[in-house]
């Protein structure tokens, strides 16, 4: 993929929104693209997690799949322009949850250690991060409030 797509998908992005050019280039410069076909697993809860993706086509299931005896219980399907494993982003435990594709998909992937340089660099991205976890996490317990 093209630098100059990965930074016009990326600046749609909630997460990097209001991002200086230069700012969404370095990010553009540090993803790899990634393709996923349908139903390939993208990786699994318990697995070391060092990275955040980007969905730029199709569908990622992200899964309870902690028992392989059990049908794994869908937390969410995500879309084009949504991404997952941001916890991995910024601590060094494992993944909490699988992700399969659901579609073929095409994402961009983050690792952790040039992200977290990035970071550093630019506090708009630290803000930014930060306030889209908080958007996650109010989503989240306006959920478990409707679903108790």
């Amino acid at each position: 993929m093209l630098t100059i797509r990965k930074i016009l998908v990326l600046s749609k992005l909630p997460l990097f929104h209001d991002m200086k050019p230069e700012i969404l280039a370095d990010l553009a410069h540090i993803t790899l693209e990634k393709v996923y076909p349908r139903s390939e697993n993208i990786f699994e809860k318990g697995d070391e997690g060092s990275s955040l993706y980007i969905i730029v086509e199709g569908a990622v299931r992200i899964h309870d799949a902690s028992d392989s005896n059990k049908v794994s219980k869908t937390l969410a399907v995500l879309k084009e322009g949504e991404f997952f494993g941001e916890l991995s982003i910024l601590d060094n435990e494992t993944r909490s949850a699988s992700a399969t594709a659901q579609d073929d998909s095409i994402l961009l992937e983050i690792g952790q250690h040039s992200f977290q340089r990035l970071m550093v660099e630019n506090f708009e991205l630290s803000q930014n991060l930060l306030a889209s976890l908080a958007h996650r996490i109010r989503n989240l317990t306006e959920k478990i409030q409707k679903d108790s």
